[in-house]
């Protein structure tokens, strides 16, 4: 047994053997510093692992710690249900157990939807949890803090939340109807049954249905409710992402960009009309976006000959990033910079994750999203063609 944890359980039941009962507090402190040693076993392990028989070890350990840890703090809250830091718990348990595979995210849901739905920070802790698409209870908590928190801040961030999660769900649903060979994956953290019944149950077209609704209730009611990690109100989110739904479709065409690049040369997508164009919208701060600069400067390179331009929306905090990727030749296409992932153009596109990646014909029309490596190269060349 490793020592920290030993340390723990020593601490919890100290009140067993005749010393003064360690608060709920301080009980679930030493919890949480378990898990923290867990975390740097795993990295430690991660980064020495020279096998990936040894860096899947300190995965199957990490996941082991993990539910146990999680298990033991949702024990302490059943125990202690009207401790002050039993809110702080279940942020906790979720934060580590995530969306599996396990349960403990989904009882601790539960407990907040049984006991919680009211007590203040329940709307941002809604954003911890849009992201778990196949459990009926996610839906229901967000819900539940929407129409009955009693804070109209709690209720607008619940409100664009859940149009965040049904749009995702309808994504997830579309996705793995059409590759169905992802399903396993999904099954395999989140159960095969519990994949079944999202898969049968999931209606993606209503659901992004209710979304617009809900975005634009968001706009109306809640238009300047602050969300608590961003500087923008809630009501310019979601002009975005009403934007994006009606814009940002195959089919359409793109909506116009203009913006100046790094040295501050104002210029618009609408002058590379009767080319093929990649736009992507990227930052140096992402790693799945500077895991695809090799392909892009070799797509660059290879069709610098044909009717064809990559060009990018950079959401880096500073210029001077930007600047140093393009002299360092790791960016070799031109880039409006936009002064973060909150800039103006990223904003008004409603952008929800990067890369966010748009093919588009020669009359600008999109034909393609967020396809990459090889289907990139086959939708390009398609278009060339």
């Amino acid at each position: 047994m490793q020592p920290i944890f030993l340390a723990a359980i020593l601490v919890l039941e100290s009140g067993a053997m005749g010393q003064a009962p360690e608060s709920v507090k301080a009980r679930f402190d030493a919890l949480v510093k378990v898990q923290a040693a867990a975390s740097n076993r795993y990295h430690d392990g991660w980064a020495a692992g020279k096998t990936p028989e040894e860096k899947q070890a300190a995965v199957d350990q990490y996941l082991s710690d993990a539910h146990k840890n999680a298990d033991a703090v949702l024990d302490l809250v059943a125990a202690n249900p009207k401790d002050p830091v039993v809110v702080d718990a279940l942020r906790f348990v979720i934060k580590t157990a995530r969306a599996g595979p396990g349960d403990e995210s989904y009882r601790a849901i539960e407990i907040l939807v049984r006991d919680h739905v009211r007590d203040p920070g329940m709307g941002e802790l809604c954003g911890l949890i849009c992201y778990f698409f196949q459990a009926p209870i996610v839906e229901r908590f967000i819900r539940s803090v929407m129409e009955m928190h009693p804070d109209r801040g709690d209720r607008g961030l619940a409100c664009r939340t859940l149009a965040t999660h049904l749009r995702y769900k309808a994504t997830m649903a579309r996705r793995l109807r059409k590759n169905p060979e992802e399903i396993k994956l999904y099954e395999a953290s989140r159960g095969k049954e519990t994949m079944a019944r999202f898969l049968k149950a999931t209606d993606p077209n209503a659901l992004d249905k209710e979304a617009e609704s809900l975005l634009e209730r968001v706009f109306v009611e809640f238009g300047n409710v602050k969300h608590p990690l961003m500087s923008r109100t809630a009501g310019a989110i979601a002009a975005g992402e009403l934007f994006g739904m009606r814009n940002l479709v195959v089919g359409k065409v793109a909506p116009d960009i203009e913006g100046k690049d790094q040295d501050g040369t104002p210029f618009a997508l609408r002058e590379y009309r009767g080319k093929v164009v990649v736009l992507t919208f990227s930052g140096n701060w992402c790693g799945p976006c500077v895991a695809m600069y090799p392909h892009e400067r070799e797509l660059v390179s290879r069709l610098k000959t044909k009717p064809f331009a990559l060009l990018s929306v950079s959401t880096d905090t500073t210029v001077e990033t930007l600047k140093k990727a393009i002299s360092n030749a790791e960016i070799t296409w031109r880039c409006w910079y936009d002064g973060g992932q909150e800039g103006p153009i990223t904003t008004r596109w409603g952008i929800p994750g990067f890369p966010s990646i748009f093919v588009l014909d020669k009359a600008g029309v999109i034909r393609f999203m967020n396809v990459r490596g090889a289907d990139l190269d086959k939708a390009v060349n398609s278009l060339l063609e």
